[in-house]
């Protein structure tokens, strides 16, 4: 009986340990901190100048990355070399076609937004 009993034990502790586990695996993921600065930014084109409009928060220089490229789906990052903050940052200029725009955080790898399409006439 004894036996019986250390076996049942020993199983309700093992349950006992997965669920603490487990719900501290959750606890960790929901409250960690997001590790990528909250931003809303969008892309807009003047005079076929392609540039990133943010509305509200901010990168800091080194921190964020584009890609202007030609064929969606293929990367190319730079890294901005300046604040990304409102009103807007220039990605330069480009020749008239179709160019799809990305933006991430460098740190974290986070993407804001990619492969928008954007036509300069």
């Amino acid at each position: 009986m004894k036996k019986e009993f250390a076996q049942g034990a020993t199983e309700y502790l093992l349950i006992f340990a997965t669920v603490l586990i487990i719900v501290g695996a959750a606890v960790y993921y929901v409250s960690r901190p997001s590790g990528f600065p909250s931003i809303s930014a969008t892309f807009d084109v003047s005079d076929n100048e392609i540039r990133i409009k943010v509305d509200v928060g901010s990168i800091p220089d080194g921190e964020w990355a584009y890609s202007v490229s030609t064929a969606k789906g293929s990367y190319d990052w730079t890294t901005g070399n300046e604040v990304l903050d409102s009103p807007y940052v220039s990605l330069g200029t480009y020749l008239a076609g179709t160019y799809y725009v990305s933006l991430k955080h460098t740190n974290s790898n986070h993407i804001y937004f990619y492969d928008r399409a954007v036509a300069i006439t």
